[in-house]
């Protein structure tokens, strides 16, 4: 398994140093790989093969490489990858959840709960690359099939996102917050480079439309 690391982790640990909250980003790092290790532990019982993980400045992501025969020979087939690539999504938050009651539970650690906490949530938005993006994107599978399920998910992440963006601003003006707004960058970043991806999938699909 390839492990690839963000270079930009540095600056934010150095920026996060200068605030004087560099303690709580390493935490929020730290369980953001536990979570990235939950993923590929389910992953690789329902028999998904690790291929990279890359630590980012937010988290990490794990990716996978998953033999061809699952996709597209049938539908059952098909539906049954769309399912497993459910769990391993899932795995992600449900372990910041359990996490998170047991450092609630244990007093002194509770800003190790929050974060838990935080990851779990922030995760299951319905944000593609994020883990509820993610789900939303195989159950449009299985309904919908690939193209229009890589649309519509394309669709409902832009739209989710316009309402973080309105959301996030509200908080900065009110609590000044860098971090939501960090937050929020570095969320539209990533779904900048989705979209583009997305577009790009989508020029293949007429391509293919056109020489049938």
């Amino acid at each position: 398994m390839h492990i690839k690391f963000d270079s930009k982790v540095i600056i934010f640990v150095l920026f996060f140093l200068v605030l004087g909250f560099e303690k709580i980003y390493l935490l929020f790092l730290i369980f953001a790989i536990v979570h990235e290790l939950s993923h590929m532990i389910i992953g690789i019982i329902l028999g998904f093969h690790p291929s990279r993980i890359c630590i980012m400045p937010f988290g990490a992501y794990m990716s996978f490489k998953i033999d061809i025969k699952s996709y597209n020979t049938k539908i059952r087939n098909g539906s049954i990858c769309s399912l497993k690539k459910m769990f391993v999504a899932l795995a992600g938050p449900i372990s910041n959840i359990i996490l998170a009651i047991i450092f609630f539970i244990k007093k002194d650690y509770i800003i190790i709960s929050y974060i838990n906490i935080l990851l779990g949530i922030f995760n299951l938005l319905p944000i593609y690359p994020l883990d509820g993006g993610r789900i939303i994107k195989q159950i449009l599978i299985i309904l919908l099939g690939r193209r229009k399920a890589l649309k519509y998910t394309n669709d409902i992440s832009n739209i989710i996102l316009c309402i973080m963006i309105a959301i996030s601003l509200v908080f900065c003006f009110t609590t000044k917050s860098l971090i939501i707004f960090i937050t929020v960058m570095y969320l539209i970043y990533i779904r900048k480079r989705e979209h583009e991806l997305y577009k790009l999938k989508e020029r293949v699909y007429v391509i293919l439309e056109k020489n049938i």
